[in-house]
């Protein structure tokens, strides 16, 4: 009888240790999930600052600026943007025929000023990154310390940036918020919904 009062005793000190146990780490879980977003979202706005469209993300909800995922926007959405970024050529050669002088003017002229806002875009990005390389490597150096702290804004119209996205680390969620900044994409981008012609878009 002791023996099994001892059994039943010990299974529930031992039951409540391990229910103490898992309520610890599932505290501890979630601490850990906090802590993560935190330094995620301190990581997402440094980087924004880099790039100069914190202003435009802060413009959003965090609910739906911060689940912007690329491949997950419908494709009329996707449309959208590649028609700012390509142009006509987001089109197949029949639906090109099809539109009007007026429309294909009105599309070239977006396209052109996005490739403008891109070009200067990578020029302040390769500006920013050039600063900071002569700022450590060139310490003594006037002449380097000079250019290094010439704005990074400063950019040449003249003067056609080579480097690919992926070269400067850009995504494009990060294109999609800089075209919306400049009012190349619509305000409400995010909650736009399917287009029922889309089927006739090239994407």
């Amino acid at each position: 009888m002791w023996l099994c009062l001892s059994h039943f005793y010990l299974t529930k000190i031992i039951t409540k240790l391990l229910n103490q146990y898992i309520m610890l780490s599932q505290q501890q879980i979630q601490q850990l999930k906090s802590n993560q977003q935190s330094v995620m979202l301190e990581y997402r706005i440094e980087r924004y600052q880099y790039l100069g469209i914190l202003k435009e993300y802060q413009l959003h909800p965090p609910s739906i600026v911060n689940s912007l995922d690329y491949t997950k926007l419908n494709q009329y959405q996707v449309f959208l943007f590649k028609r700012v970024l390509h142009g006509l050529n987001v089109y197949t050669p029949d639906k090109q025929k099809q539109l009007n002088w007026e429309k294909k003017r009105r599309i070239s002229k977006v396209w052109k000023r996005g490739q403008k806002v891109i070009n200067a875009w990578k020029q302040t990005i390769c500006n920013k990154k050039a600063s900071a390389y002569l700022k450590k490597t060139f310490k003594h150096s006037p002449l380097a310390q000079y250019i290094a702290n010439i704005p990074a804004e400063e950019t040449l119209d003249d003067y056609i940036n080579t480097f690919s996205f992926k070269d400067l680390g850009i995504k494009y969620e990060d294109v999609i918020l800089k075209f919306m900044s400049v009012g190349l994409l619509p305000n409400n981008f995010f909650t736009i919904k399917p287009n029922p012609n889309q089927q006739k878009f090239k994407t």
